[in-house]
């Protein structure tokens, strides 16, 4: 310190006073006061948020257990529908038909939707399907920050992307195996993938993919 007052003092620099030389403490704590009051205000609602997205993804997860327990008891097909809209979060439903429906391909799906793309909803084929109440009254839409990405199956050469995405579930206690991929489009990312046997869903905190998981 001898040094740089006596180099202060030929160079004419004058010396720094206490406010200069740093912060005083009640500075430093006036600025820690601000920083806690960011954290109350703004901590609970980004916790309350990732709550509200876990929940959304664990309903979604434990409800496949519902729908297939609904196809057994009664005999019926029931489906879980995932509306997947590109600018809004997207929404789902359950819808089941009497009996078992079989289970369309890739390209019967692709033709049907050709064939009644052009079609006005009033001669459009009606569908077996209708709302399944017992397993969830209404439609749900996801929470907001969290959209549906893409819904993967077996059997299907690409993702579903845009518009509904159908999951079957069968009187024989079987499913069509699927991979629903749930984010906020930017960091988030869940994977809920359905076992065909067992309709059990498990959940993974990240994008994974029908491939990647049978390459483990």
């Amino acid at each position: 310190m001898f040094f740089v007052r006596e180099f202060a003092r030929k160079k004419n620099i004058p010396a720094l006073t206490k406010s200069q030389a740093g912060f005083t403490l009640i500075e430093i704590m006036v600025v820690i006061a601000i920083i806690a009051g960011v954290l109350v205000v703004g901590a609970p609602k980004m916790f309350s948020t990732a709550t509200a997205m876990r929940g959304a993804i664990r309903k979604i997860a434990v409800m496949t257990r519902d729908i297939r327990n609904n196809s057994r008891l009664y005999g019926v097909t029931t489906r879980l529908v995932i509306d997947i809209a590109k600018d809004k979060s997207g929404s789902y439903s359950v819808e089941s038909s009497p009996g078992i429906v079989l289970m369309t391909t890739q390209v019967q799906e692709d033709e049907i939707e050709k064939l009644t793309s052009s079609q006005s909803e009033d001669k459009k084929p009606k569908t077996k399907f209708s709302p399944e109440g017992r397993v969830l009254k209404k439609t749900i839409s996801l929470p907001g920050g969290l959209k549906f990405l893409d819904v993967e199956k077996t059997g299907r050469d690409e993702a579903v992307t845009e518009g509904k995405a159908y999951i079957n579930f069968y009187p024989q206690g079987l499913s069509e195996e699927a991979a629903i991929h749930i984010g906020d489009g930017k960091t988030l990312n869940w994977t809920i993938v359905i076992n065909p046997l067992t309709g059990r869903a498990d959940v993974f905190e990240k994008h994974v993919t029908l491939k990647e998981l049978k390459n483990l």
